[in-house]
């Protein structure tokens, strides 16, 4: 079943970052916890190899679990750190996104392969490099430097920049349309999350180009400003999925009228 994609102006992305930050100042605490958790499980994958298979089947989860709690909000509801970890006992998607990780796994290992072929002439010059700093002789740092330096081909850079930025086009929706959609293929997924890519390049460009401004603002101020830009940016990409493929899904619910103010803002999502 093909999956209906929505395409969006360049002003768009503005407005996703926008909804996203209406949405984070709902519940900010509850959002920074959540998306902390997902960030040391991330970590957790880099700094202990063993751990690495649990942690890249249980990403697509709690990420699914974030975007749940991020849809519950605004319809209105309560939400708590541990509704993150809802979606295990959720039956009917476990075993697709069980799958997905899989997929992603996968595609992981694959780039690992291909950076360690386009760079394998690096490690040499490196080492000696390292060595060089530790003995603090600044001769050896320089030329093992501009050995580094010429061993780099700049063509390897620009094909791994394209494989990384493939990987991230195909993955990067996969998680909420396996979780939301009805769809059973991951196939199909993949396929939309990267045509919605092609389709919403300018809304999405714009949307890409703000995130990476505030993650180098953070990164002036020895990063700590990410625990907010983060959950963020998390909720105003799930703004644009809604906006591109969720909006026939999203039921409102019935609210008070002290909670009508909130409810207004879901017609900006289909900014």
């Amino acid at each position: 079943m093909a999956i209906e994609i929505r395409i969006f102006k360049a002003k768009a992305g503005v407005n996703w970052f926008k909804a996203g930050w209406e949405l984070f100042k709902c519940q900010p605490g509850t959002f920074i916890l959540m998306h902390l958790f997902i960030g040391v499980l991330s970590l957790i994958a880099l700094v202990a190899p063993i751990f690495q298979l649990p942690a890249a089947l249980a990403m697509p989860f709690v990420t699914a679990g974030f975007y749940r709690a991020m849809l519950n909000r605004q319809q209105g509801k309560k939400i708590a750190f541990f509704d993150l970890f809802n979606v295990f006992s959720e039956a009917g998607r476990r075993l697709m996104l069980f799958r997905l990780g899989l997929y992603h796994l996968f595609g992981g290992f694959i780039l690992a392969l291909l950076t360690t072929s386009l760079f394998q002439g690096l490690s040499e010059p490196l080492n000696a490099y390292l060595q060089a700093v530790e003995s603090q002789n600044v001769d050896l740092v320089q030329l093992h430097a501009q050995q580094v330096i010429d061993s780099i081909q700049f063509s390897n850079i620009i094909v791994l920049i394209a494989a990384y930025s493939l990987y991230t086009m195909c993955f990067a929706y996969t998680i909420p349309l396996v979780y939301f959609s009805e769809n059973n293929s991951i196939l199909e997924c993949i396929k939309a999350s990267l045509l919605v890519f092609w389709h919403n390049m300018a809304a999405l460009g714009i949307f890409g180009a703000i995130s990476a401004g505030l993650i180098l603002f953070a990164a002036f101020l020895s990063f700590i400003p990410l625990l907010f830009t983060l959950p963020v940016l998390y909720a105003g990409f799930f703004v644009s999925f809604q906006a591109m493929f969720m909006s026939s899904v999203i039921v409102k619910s019935e609210q008070s009228n002290n909670e009508q103010p909130q409810a207004q803002n879901h017609d900006r999502f289909d900014a």
